[in-house]
């Protein structure tokens, strides 16, 4: 299942943006009527909430879904490379060979957000890795294919909890434990009744405010959170809902932030 989004041209590199954020593996910019243009990408079995996000956003834009065949939708995995976290940390894809003198965590997204390549993944695991103490309990929320969780229980022993609006991440979850020898992760239905010691939140901005209040409930004092999804000008806006928490790291890539907050 392919969703086809037709914009006006002015709409087009924003719009690209938000579906980066939201996880999508692939985006392929098609013709259309002039003077739109249509651009292509996978959400999922189960687009209708991904979609209807989009088109709150960016109501010029109209949405239509398009049936392609296995074959031809999985062609972007050919061109898929490993991802470089920090010196020694690659996300792979679990179809290809891990890169020499590399820690590797293999990804196979299926059909949900999350090979790890994006901007917004790359910088929440590099803060994750940096500040996250060993063998903490996180929650990982908004998780897709379960990259940030696996990640920290693989690599500082850490004990998580995920959480996705989709219900397919589920699977991907599972899979890529698996092939991560991770057994220390836990699906959840709901997250905002635990308590841990650190949040992992890689979700869109408005999704980021909307949740604040559960996010900082879920701490203790001195738990960690670590935000990314944000585009560089939306930053000040989502810590402004943060006040239980003071800034300790940033860091941005391509127009994008990652902030790691302390609770207070």
């Amino acid at each position: 299942m392919m969703i086809d989004f037709t914009s006006p041209p002015g709409h087009v590199e924003l719009l690209a943006d938000l579906l980066w954020a939201m996880g999508v593996v692939a985006i392929e910019e098609r013709d259309a009527e002039a003077p739109l243009i249509t651009l292509r990408t996978s959400m999922g079995e189960d687009p209708s909430e991904a979609i209807d996000s989009v088109t709150r956003a960016f109501p010029d834009v109209v949405a239509h879904i398009v049936g392609v065949p296995r074959s031809v939708a999985d062609t972007w995995r050919e061109h898929a490379s490993a991802t470089w976290v920090n010196a020694s940390v690659a996300l792979v894809p679990a179809w290809l060979e891990a890169p020499a003198q590399s820690q590797p965590i293999f990804i196979e997204p299926l059909d949900t957000f999350g090979l790890g390549n994006h901007p917004t993944t790359v910088l929440a695991l590099r803060l994750a890795l940096q500040l996250i103490p060993n063998n903490s309990r996180i929650i990982d929320v908004g998780c897709g294919s379960g990259v940030l969780a696996i990640s920290l229980c693989h690599l500082k022993n850490c004990s998580a909890f995920v959480f996705d609006i989709a219900d397919s991440a589920r699977g991907a979850v599972e899979a890529n434990c698996l092939l991560n020898n991770v057994s220390n992760v836990q699906w959840v239905d709901s997250w905002q009744e635990l308590r841990t010691d650190a949040v992992l939140a890689n979700i869109l901005a408005p999704v980021l405010k909307a949740e604040s209040v559960g996010i900082q409930g879920a701490l203790g004092s001195g738990g960690m959170v670590i935000l990314s999804g944000m585009r560089d000008e939306q930053v000040n806006a989502v810590l402004s809902h943060f006040t239980q928490c003071t800034e300790t790291y940033r860091e941005t890539q391509d127009g994008w932030t990652a902030v790691a907050l302390q609770k207070t």
